[in-house]
Parts: C-alpha cells; sequence; structure tokens
C-alpha cells in the first residue's frame, strides 16, 4: 500500500436490497476510525447509499429512513398497471430526489461510478456523468417489481443483475485499498446477540407485513385471471410471485458475488449477512445500519491484525 494513501479507499457497496442499509453502518465505522473515501462503485442500494453520501445527504437519508414503519411505506406503493414492473415507484423517487437534490455526477467531489444493467443488450452500463438521481432510478430498478428507467433511449435495471459487487471500476483508481462491502454473506449472527439473525424467508417467522400482503393481493388477481397458481415448495407451503421473485434475485445476486470476488478480491472484503433482513425490509432502518456498524468493526480488526 502507498504510504501516501494509507488511509484513502475506493469503496464499493453492493446490492441487496434492504441489507443495503447496513452500507451506513460501514461508512460510519470507516469514518470513525480514520478512513478517507476517495471514490465509490455501488450497485442498485450500494448507488444510492454511495450517490447520496458522494452528495453529502446521507445523514438525511438515513433520519428518514429510520422513521419507516410497514405502515407509512405503503404510502410509497403506486402500481404500475400493464408496465413492465408491479411499481413505477415515483412517490418513492420523488422523496429521494428531495432528499438528495440535483447533482451532476462528474461535479461530486467523490468520484462515483453508479452501475445498472442493460437487459436489452445483456451488458452492465457504467454510470459516471449525468444526473445523479437519474443514474441511482436506474441502478435500484429491482427487475418485477419496477419499472425500467431509460436513460439516452436504454431501457435500464438494477446494476446487481450482472455486478452485485463492482469492484472492476475501481482497479485504475489511486487510492491505497479496495474495500468492498457484499451483502450476500453466509447466514450468521453476532456474539451474544440473536437480533441480527433473521430467516430470509419473513413468512417462516412472523406474519407478512401488510404492505407486502397488497402487493401479492394484486399479483395474486392477475393470476386468477389468468388462471394460474401459486406452486408448492417442498415443505408443500406456497411461494408467491413477489416471493419468488425476491429470493431468485438474492440467489442470483449471491451467486454472482462470489465470481467477481474471487476474480477481483479486494484488500478488505466486509460481508453482511444474507439474514440480517428480507430485502423488502426497510422499516428494520435502524437496526440494520447498527448490524453493518458491527460487521465492519470485526473487519476492520482483522485487517488492522495482518
Amino acid at each position: 500500500m502507498n504510504a501516501s494513501h494509507d488511509k484513502t479507499i475506493s469503496l464499493v457497496l453492493g446490492s441487496g436490497g434492504a441489507r443495503g442499509l447496513a452500507h451506513i453502518g460501514v461508512i460510519r465505522v470507516l469514518e470513525r476510525e480514520g478512513w478517507t473515501i476517495g471514490s465509490i462503485a455501488g450497485s442498485s442500494i450500494g448507488a444510492l447509499i454511495g450517490g447520496f453520501y458522494a452528495a453529502g445527504k446521507l445523514d438525511d437519508y438515513a433520519d428518514w429512513v429510520q422513521e419507516l414503519t410497514e405502515f407509512n411505506v405503503l404510502r410509497y406503493l403506486d402500481i404500475a398497471w400493464g408496465g413492465a414492473g408491479m411499481l413505477k415507484g415515483e412517490m418513492l423517487m420523488e422523496t429521494l430526489q428531495e432528499f438528495v437534490g440535483r447533482h451532476s455526477i462528474e461535479d461530486l467531489p467523490i468520484p462515483l461510478t453508479i452501475v445498472a444493467t442493460d437487459v436489452l443488450t445483456r451488458k452492465e452500463v457504467w454510470l459516471r456523468n449525468g444526473d445523479l438521481f437519474t443514474a441511482i432510478r436506474a441502478s435500484i430498478a429491482v427487475p418485477t417489481v419496477f419499472t425500467p428507467h431509460r436513460i439516452k433511449g436504454r431501457a435500464l435495471l438494477d446494476g446487481g443483475i450482472l455486478n452485485p459487487v463492482p469492484i472492476a471500476p475501481t482497479l485504475q483508481d489511486q487510492t491505497g485499498a479496495v474495500f468492498a462491502v457484499s451483502l450476500a454473506g453466509v447466514p450468521k449472527k453476532l456474539r451474544g446477540s440473536s437480533r441480527h439473525s433473521v430467516k430470509t424467508d419473513a413468512r417462516i417467522e412472523k406474519p407478512k407485513h401488510r404492505y407486502h400482503q397488497k402487493i401479492e393481493a394484486f399479483i395474486n388477481q392477475l393470476q386468477d385471471r389468468l388462471g394460474l397458481g401459486d406452486d408448492e415448495d417442498k415443505d408443500g407451503s406456497l411461494l408467491s410471485l413477489t416471493d419468488t421473485a425476491l429470493l431468485s434475485l438474492d440467489a442470483m445476486q449471491a451467486s454472482i458475488a462470489r465470481c467477481m470476488l474471487a476474480a477481483y478480491p479486494p484488500d478488505l472484503l466486509i460481508e453482511i449477512p444474507i439474514n440480517t433482513c428480507a430485502a423488502h425490509e426497510f422499516y428494520r432502518a435502524a437496526e440494520v445500519i447498527k448490524a453493518g456498524e458491527d460487521w465492519a468493526e470485526r473487519a476492520l480488526e482483522r485487517f488492522d491484525a495482518d
């Protein structure tokens, strides 16, 4: 590591839905320990957190998301009738836009790469200039959940489809090290605590939350009209279309993440266990942020010991 860049890092923030709120905790620990974030690359929720941080708005977002409850999340559901996703996301996007404001990526004080996916050409897209929130909007367009977002005529979706831990954009950075945060770590719990150990399939632990039920009711109506039904899993329980989509995306991204990390090993990998929360549980922000702090502290202890 170059001595002049000892504490300057490139930070890679992975995709994984609500687990990505752990990125906030990771960033807080890095700042507390004296690390300087010299560049950021992010996919999906990693693009959102990285973009908000680069724009100096992460604390505002963190305060807002920690106030969310499963009830007021309902306000952000706007069904995309006949669209390419279940939700347009316009109400949510308008709120997020208000938080981050208007910025050009190339003018941010921290170099930022936002990764999205062009599903028509089957290629990942690195967004390094243009409107910040437009790029974030593309990168967080989870397939089947949000409608694709167009940039310069290209229909873009979630960056995590092809690159859930985008290390490659940082390889030419003039920083001292690359730190990556993967949201697809093996299921674990913290020593002496069970509060971060939650089953990824939240249906087993407790009844479905109201906004999850609302989406499923809408999908089930469509299935009934088309003569389609839910498939049974091996245990005889039912998997809805939304369960199947979110769990499939989680499994796919975890597999791709392992390949990416093997191909481009970072100097430090901070893994957030996949059972920290389900991908849709944004109303659990406070505990997920705390989990990010805990796992970052443990990873840094190992890094400093090496």
